[in-house]
């Protein structure tokens, strides 16, 4: 399954696999990676319960053993996946589940559903999907044919196995998950189960899971579909292409166009088990094929990826032979792809027209050493069925896979007691595989990982089926009023094996069956059934022709009309499983279908565009009037779209994008609300679309959703367009909020390689989320211009969900605007605020929740506003930050809303800093600060210093509400340098305003300190200041000038903590003197106190001056502060180094004589004046 050959797949290697042992946290590392790179994504959620399958392998009728499997699958996921879906219900959140692995695929989730799933105990893994590729067929070589069939035919001996035993696959249905099929194609057409006679019934017949027909029929927009299927049963006479010719075939389209999603994959794996009619409702596993053929697959070297493994089973279990293409990356060994390579699936390798290997055809071993691939069969320039009715030659082990499916096809028909024995199948095959002496990837002869068990061998395998003595039954079935054949009727015959057949042009059937005893029945559209009976004996032929009686026949009619009640003109209305030709309504949107048969009928009426089909049974017994409505066309998100009158907008600003494949981005006037996000930036492509998430310049439409770039993503004309010298592209912003809109016209926009066409698109954005998609200049007789290589419509942002107006059908029109409009939205919006001072909180988170998910999320701004645009409906609005009380509030959006929010914080207000602190070594030096909760919260808060001689107590506490906490704060200079020490104490808290207080904090070390108790004999004070006692002074010392007399009181001092130091002073000192001081500013600090009680003011006046300045002059004590009680003052000066600081007291004449207390003189750091 190389890029060069013809097979699916995987885009990367898979190591690790869809379904791989669970993690300890169950999420795969990949989705992590993705939710980490945006919001959401889509992701699937594994349960671990598997359904017990065993019983339903003992069950031999047809119908029973399907019914048993299914049941028991449904069973088992209901029960398992009951819990989750409910919640995904209640939360809106879109998934598909699928009951064939136990699964659920998740649309747009988020990795907080992610993680909430994970915890579940039902839940198994949550895995990111993975992305395939389905490359180009690469056209081969045709070789000539062998005896007028397919070198490919004859190479297996199918064409003898018809010959000798009658086997060409009759009543046996095959299937194929692939690229789709055209199913009118002249050599599958007449195999098609949907084939009634010439009239198409695709229920059951035709799953298409991504919707990307555009109709209900089956199509194939690649080719590698109708390829595979024309291997299995094609043939048109001249063209005898398929192995078993006599098979009808069903198919399922796993791959969207040139990529196939898991989703698409599985979800054709499950209808395959049980086909539903068109509406994927009611399912028959009565109607399952008997073979499934994979042409598609992972080149996942060594690694065996188990993810499709449940399907497989599944499939054994109903009796559905698994049928694999083994890959194409050879020639090295170890490379059989996924899921070719489990040892549930039956995989087949690729050897060419002289029987070698093909040289792509990937080697073994498999799974466990198992011998892959199982066998060998032709795959090197296979011509079959292509797309538009042609032929050609292809070449991969996706060509040798329908060959083995085809020849089940042929021993099941021949051998009815086969049919659901996969492994006596398997040994049949196996066992008449010619061995092939290919050793170099290991193994024997018999069985080695090149050639397998050998070159497929059809006509041996047929041979020794177990088919036991046969007859043949034949006959014609005819119209009974005029005698003429009846082509198309199906006959139904019942007995030791059960055969559906259909009669040829002539009227004519024939099938190969075990001898017995058979009822024969026979149907055709306008006719009575026809019965009779047969005994088929060995080697004869017994002959059984059936005439129908004609039904009466009467007219069918009636109107067309649309969700808004208008008539549809150009509506097909047809009725199904029938050979009437489908009609078309008039301008009026009238029909009317002509010599319809009684009896009852499902009638369809579909229009595309905007409209989806709408299906109704009806009793035909007369002449019936039937009217038609058909719903809005939308999407599961909510869009719908409506046809109107051109409504064209021209653009008015032109922007710089010309050429080729060119993109630019452009900037909203208005956030635009698409699929549930808001953009405010667009990137215009050339190509004819806009998307919101990243620059593309993609040039090959495809249908949508697809989870290929472009995604969220707007296509007015998805093609290959070219803007050149004539050409513009324009936008326009008009309106004024909330209705503005902005436009972009791709104006007089050619197609590549085609100049000659010209024609001009306008796309128009609502404020309100409208989308208005409308077209100027077409020619109507060009079907290019009209979009038949275009693709028309709407999709979200992983590609998982979309509105497809149109995909390469030439439907858009000069008069019609298509609008696409959302489903109902509305605004929430509000302020947070903090709940104590009613100030804005910015940074608050908002979320969005619904149903227990979050839908979409918002951060307040500076203003602590928030608004997001919401689908209507319920939703909680969640508020939170740091440190506050989070709080929730229920809307209900319908329109625009408010939720304003106020939340509580504990309040902090500290009082008391900033701190300076003066002190020497030895001396530890604290003071207290306050900090209080200010609110009805309790606040906490813990303590950090940023130096290590700084500390706090206590450390860390819980305030009370509205009470005070004091903090000590200490300081120690030890082992620190003279000088200005700085610091920040750090309160951390759980207040919301002030989650972090800084206290600055400085310690001042001075150089020289030194503090006079004068008149005593020293003390340290209350602050722990160290006083020493009174000296004279001496050259080179401190103390005072002379020694007048010591004046002691025994009394308390006021104004001061420490009376102790102003109980004691000298009279008429003289003055004091430090010398030999470090250079610097230092404080004076001088002291007083009138110790004699009957100094009353005037009668001690005395002068007082530092270092020559008078600084305090005629100085009287009792004046400034009375008797007893203490006055101090301080000073500043600067001394050079090794100066001096002097302090003098001098009488005035007629007073007493003056006085001192304290006297303490410190250097400081901290001050330079």
């Amino acid at each position: 399954m190389a890029a060069v050959t013809t097979a699916l797949t995987a885009s990367a290697l898979l190591t690790t696999p869809a379904l791989a042992a669970p993690t300890d946290d169950k999420i795969e590392p990949q989705l992590l990676q993705a939710l980490d790179a945006k919001d959401s994504t889509d992701f699937w959620v594994l349960f671990g319960e598997q359904a017990d399958l065993a019983p339903a392998t003992k069950i031999t009728d047809w119908t029973a053993r399907g019914q048993a499997v299914l049941d028991a699958l449904r069973g088992t996921a209901d029960r398992a996946q009951a819990a989750v879906r409910a919640d995904l219900d209640a939360g809106k959140v879109d998934y598909d589940s699928y009951f064939i692995a136990n699964a659920l695929h998740v649309k747009g989730g988020s990795q907080a559903l992610a993680e909430s799933l994970a915890k579940r105990a039902e839940v198994a893994e949550i895995l990111a999907p993975r992305a395939y590729s389905l490359p180009e067929l690469t056209p081969g070589e045709v070789q000539a044919t062998v005896d007028a069939v397919e070198w490919g035919v004859a190479a297996i001996n199918a064409d003898d196995a018809w010959a000798d035993f009658g086997a060409r696959g009759e009543g046996i249905v095959v299937g194929n998950i692939d690229s789709g099929v055209q199913f009118d194609h002249p050599a599958l057409v007449g195999k098609y189960r949907g084939n009634n006679g010439g009239a198409f019934d695709h229920q059951y017949n035709w799953f298409d899971p991504s919707e990307v027909c555009p109709t209900a029929a089956p199509c194939d927009n690649n080719g590698h579909g109708t390829h595979t299927m024309g291997t299995m049963v094609g043939g048109d006479g001249a063209n005898q292409i398929g192995v078993a010719p006599g098979a009808r075939w069903i198919a399922a389209k796993g791959c969207e166009s040139n990529g196939c999603s898991e989703a698409a994959l599985l979800a054709s794996g499950q209808w395959m088990l049980a086909p539903t009619d068109l509406a994927g409702q009611n399912p028959r596993p009565d109607l399952r094929p008997h073979i499934v053929n994979n042409s598609w697959g992972a080149s996942n070297g060594s690694a065996v990826d188990p993810w499709y493994r449940a399907t497989v089973q599944a499939w054994r279990a109903a009796g559905i032979f698994p049928s694999f293409s083994n890959g194409n990356s050879g020639p090295s060994c170890n490379t059989s792809g996924s899921p070719g390579d489990n040892v549930e699936s039956y995989a087949s390798g690729a050897f060419d027209i002289n029987g070698a290997i093909a040289s792509f055809s990937s080697r073994g071993p498999g799974e466990n050493g198992d011998i892959k691939p199982n066998l060998a069969a032709p795959g090197v320039n296979v011509r079959s069925a292509l797309p538009g009715g042609a032929y050609g030659a292809n070449s991969g082990t996706s060509m040798a896979a329908p060959h083995t499916s085809a020849t089940v096809a042929l021993m099941w028909s021949a051998a009815p007691t086969l049919v659901g024995d996969i492994a006596r199948t398997t040994e049949l095959l196996d066992d008449t595989a010619v061995d092939v002496d290919a050793l170099t990837c290991g193994g024997t002869v018999d069985d080695n990982h090149v050639f397998g068990e050998g070159k497929l061998d059809a006509h041996a395998a047929v041979d020794r089926s177990p088919r036991g003595p046969v007859g043949t039954l034949a006959g014609t079935v005819t119209d009974a009023a005029t005698g003429t054949p009846v082509s198309g009727a199906s006959v139904t015959v019942t007995g030791p094996s059960n055969r559906t057949l259909a009669t040829g042009t002539d009227g004519a059937y024939t099938s190969t069956l075990p001898v017995g005893e058979y009822a024969v029945a026979a149907t055709a559209f306008g006719y009575g059934q026809a019965t009779g009976t047969a005994a088929v004996t060995e080697a004869q032929t017994v002959t059984v022709d059936l005439a129908l009686t004609p039904a009466p026949r009467d007219t069918v009619s009636g109107v067309v009309r649309n969700a808004q009640g208008g008539v549809v003109a150009n509506a097909t209305v047809q009725i199904l499983g029938t050979p009437l030709a489908a009609v078309t309504t008039n301008g009026e949107g009238a029909y009317s279908i002509a010599d319809v048969p009684h009896g009852t009928y499902q009638i369809r009426a579909t229009a595309g565009g905007c409209n989806d089909p709408r299906q109704v049974e009806l009793v035909v017994d007369g002449a019936e009037a039937l009217d038609f409505e058909l719903p809005a066309r939308g999407d599961s998100f909510g869009h719908h779209c409506v046809l109107e009158p051109s409504s064209y907008v021209e653009g008015d600003t032109p922007l710089a994008l010309t050429g080729d494949d060119q993109a630019t981005a452009v900037d909203l006037p208005f956030g635009f609300f698409y699929y549930g996000a808001t953009y405010r930036q667009a990137h215009v492509a050339t190509n004819g679309h806009v998307n919101f998430l990243a620059r593309s310049t993609s040039f090959g439409n495809t249908g949508i959703p697809g989870t290929a770039a472009p995604n969220a993503a707007v296509y007015p004309f998805w093609d290959d367009l070219l803007i050149d010298a004539q050409s513009q592209v324009l936008t326009k912003t008009a309106g004024t909020a909330p209705n503005r809109s902005f436009t972009v016209e791709w104006r007089n926009a050619t197609i590549y390689q085609q100049t000659t066409t010209r024609l001009d698109i306008s796309l128009t954005l609502s404020e309100n989320g409208e989308i208005a998609m409308s077209y100027r200049n077409l020619d109507a007789a060009n079907p290019r211009e009209t979009g038949n290589s275009a693709t028309v419509g709407i999709e979200n942002a992983t590609g998982t969900v979309a509105l497809q107006y149109s995909l390469n059908t030439p439907t858009l029109s000069n008069d019609t605007t298509v609008r696409f409009k959302p489903p109902a939205s509305g605004t929430v919006a509000g302020e947070v605020t903090d709940a104590n001072d009613r100030g804005a909180i910015e940074g608050a988170a908002v979320k969005i929740l619904s149903g227990g998910a979050t839908v979409a999320t918002a951060t307040t701004g500076a203003d602590g506003r928030y608004s997001m645009r919401l689908l209507a409906g319920d939703y909680t609005v969640e508020v939170s930050k740091q440190h506050y009380v989070s709080a929730t509030e229920t809307v209900a959006v319908d329109g625009d809303e408010s939720a304003n929010f106020a939340l509580r914080t504990p309040g902090a207000e500290l009082t008391g800093g900033p701190l300076t602190f003066l002190g020497e070594a030895g001396q530890l030096r604290s003071s207290t600060v306050s900090l209080a909760s200010t609110s009805d919260l309790t606040l906490d808060y813990t303590l950090s210093n940023g130096a290590s001689w700084l500390w706090a107590v206590p450390g860390t506490a819980a305030v009370k509400p509205g009470g005070t906490q004091a903090i000590t704060v200490r300081v120690d200079p030890v082992g620190l340098t003279p000088g200005v020490h700085e610091s920040t104490l750090t309160v951390t808290t759980n207040a919301g305003r002030t989650p972090t207080i800084t206290i600055p904090v400085k310690l001042v070390v001075p150089a020289y300190r030194k503090g006079l108790d004068v008149g005593g004999g020293g003390l340290t004070d209350r602050n722990a200041d160290v006083w020493v006692g009174d000296q004279a002074w001496q050259p080179g010392g401190f103390g005072y000038l002379s020694g007048g007399p010591v004046v002691k009181s025994g009394k308390a001092i006021a104004g001061t903590e420490d009376d102790t130091l102003f109980q004691t002073q000298r009279e008429s000192p003289g003055g004091y003197r430090f010398d030999g001081l470090p250079a610097g500013t230092y404080q004076v600090e001088l002291g007083f106190a009138e110790l004699r009680a009957g100094f009353v003011p005037g009668r001690r006046v005395f002068d007082v001056s530092v270092n020559g300045t008078k600084v305090l002059p005629r100085y009287d004590i009792a004046a400034s502060v009375g008797v007893l009680t203490a006055d101090t003052h301080e000073f500043w000066v600067t001394v050079p180094e090794g100066g001096s600081i002097s302090v003098e007291l001098a009488a005035l004449r007629g007073k007493s004589v003056p006085v001192i207390n304290t006297l303490r003189v410190t250097h400081r750091p901290d001050r330079t004046s």
